[in-house]
């Protein structure tokens, strides 16, 4: 697992932590993960988007916790089975 430390979380840091966040997911190997957004609002780390599998919206929300020094995170992606 990899991580990113950021020290202190000012308005910069936040806007750069929710770019870091997209672009972890951006690396997933699964295609829907890929097209979970992600968005800094409010000081809070909001995915969301659609995947098919419980396991998937696990694997985005992992993705964004692992960076070390992130703002809390709410998980608003949607299981729809295709």
């Amino acid at each position: 697992m990899r991580r990113c430390m950021f020290g202190g979380t000012t308005m910069d840091h936040k806007h750069e932590i929710a770019e870091l966040a997209a672009a972890f997911l951006q690396e997933s190997p699964y295609s829907t993960i890929r097209a979970v957004s992600c968005q800094c609002i409010d000081g809070t780390i909001v995915l969301r988007g659609q995947v098919p599998s419980f396991y998937e919206k696990q694997l985005a929300q992992e993705a964004v916790t692992s960076i070390d020094g992130t703002m809390p995170v709410v998980n608003e992606v949607e299981v729809a089975a295709c």
